[in-house]
């Protein structure tokens, strides 16, 4: 039997936290997304759809460049929280849609544009979400992905989805840059940018985004403050008082256009 979350399980936990996602300072941080957008060719004539969403940080920085945004999420709640920053933004043409990343409810080639940020790694199908992205945009048209990336080191690559399932139980995997650039050739895109770039987590913020109990929050914490020197090294884990501080990872951009 498969030990994937079910997508009940992943939209009750976001439920639960929601708000917290829409404040949080890891997706609001806005370096990579400068990064994604300069390569997407943005043009005011664009409908650009934004694949789960979350608090909506995404769908509300790319609104002002484009004509329409429609933000999708599993959970609801998750877009009850897009509509409140779309609001504080004064994002005014959003559509807001509950949507499964991997059966997406719109038409064969319906936007010029498609992005993702910071979420496949919650996706139990990966490719069949690829695949519904590739499948709604139009002819020409580009997609692009960010996402945590892991490295080659077979211990590194263990250790932090080994973490991220402790904290989350809604992850599935962070995967390999070369297993990225397979997944978006193999679902019909050109790829025409790929690039890394650091991000720093604040860990108190990040270990209690998810809403586990205090004692999951401290195993995580745990985790790292016992872990083996190049893990500690790679991840950049920096501790005060015998306390995590932070730690950092890489986030894969790509963009593909569909052929």
């Amino acid at each position: 039997m498969s030990d994937l979350p079910t997508k009940r399980k992943t939209r009750d936990l976001f439920a639960g936290v929601a708000g917290r996602y829409r404040v949080s300072s890891d997706h609001a941080d806005a370096d990579d997304r400068r990064i994604l957008f300069s390569k997407l060719a943005l043009d005011p004539s664009h409908v650009v759809l934004d694949v789960a969403t979350g608090g909506g940080h995404t769908a509300a920085a790319v609104y002002p460049n484009v004509r329409k945004v429609v933000a999708s999420d599993l959970t609801p709640e998750m877009l009850v929280e897009a509509r409140i920053l779309a609001r504080e933004r004064k994002c005014e043409n959003m559509d807001f849609v509950a949507a499964d990343a991997e059966r997406l409810p719109f038409r064969t080639a319906s936007f010029d544009r498609v992005v993702c940020r910071i979420a496949p790694h919650h996706f139990p199908d990966v490719r069949a979400a690829l695949s519904e992205m590739v499948r709604v945009t139009r002819p020409g048209g580009k997609v692009g992905i960010i996402d945590s990336v892991v490295p080659e080191d077979p211990a590194l690559d263990a250790f932090l989805n080994g973490i991220e399932k402790v904290r989350d139980p809604s992850h599935v995997r962070s995967y390999r840059l070369e297993e990225w650039i397979t997944f978006l050739k193999e679902a019909g895109l050109f790829l025409l940018h790929v690039s890394c770039a650091w991000k720093q987590h604040p860990f108190p913020e990040w270990v209690s985004r998810t809403g586990r109990p205090e004692a999951v929050q401290r195993e995580v914490e745990e985790m790292f403050l016992t872990a083996f020197p190049r893990a500690q090294s790679f991840y950049r884990v920096r501790t005060e008082g015998g306390r995590v501080v932070s730690y950092s990872d890489e986030k894969g951009i790509f963009v593909g256009r569909k052929e």
